[in-house]
């Protein structure tokens, strides 16, 4: 019997496709399947490491906790945050359930963050506490009145120890 060396185009090839039919979360299940134990997320800075079967699993249960709020596909949530490990994890667990992540910018004040949560028919937004000189959880207190305009957004802040009267810990979902 002979064997023959099966070669496919890898990533930086002039033969890998540049486009697939796959989306992100369909893409990730394949990595996952095959390499289970290969580290996927790694921050140093928080001594935090996970493999792809951990970050699947870590973003099953996400993608869980959002279906069970009410986000459904096509739906919109927005992530306020800077480079967090959780900003990842809500990438790819709606990626999952096909709900639209709307990325904003961390260092937006809150009067740009209202004109993007009117622009973009957000459902939910997460946010973190503070970066930078933006105190998120100040900012959203302060502009309560905003709620009353845009009543389809429930807010869901990030794992942290900051919490809104009227939001969930995103550690919840989980």
């Amino acid at each position: 019997m002979t064997t023959e060396a099966i070669t496919a185009p890898v990533p930086g090839d002039p033969d890998y496709p540049l486009h697939s039919e796959k989306t992100i979360g369909r893409y990730f299940r394949d990595q996952v399947a095959v390499d289970p134990d290969h580290e996927f997320v790694v921050y140093p800075d928080r001594a935090l490491r996970w493999t792809y079967k951990e970050f699947d699993e870590r973003t099953d249960n996400l993608a869980r906790g959002l279906l069970a709020i009410g986000m459904r596909p096509g739906d919109h949530l927005g992530v306020w945050a800077r480079n967090i490990p959780d900003w990842l994890t809500f990438m790819y667990a709606t990626a999952k359930i096909g709900v639209v992540m709307v990325t904003v910018n961390p260092v937006y004040k809150s009067h740009e963050l209202d004109y993007v949560l009117k622009q973009s028919d957000m459902k939910a937004l997460c946010v973190i506490d503070a970066y930078r000189d933006v105190d998120y959880l100040r900012s959203r207190a302060r502009d309560a009145h905003a709620a009353a305009r845009l009543p389809g957004v429930r807010e869901l802040p990030l794992p942290q120890e900051h919490h809104l009267h009227g939001s969930r810990k995103a550690s919840r979902l989980l």
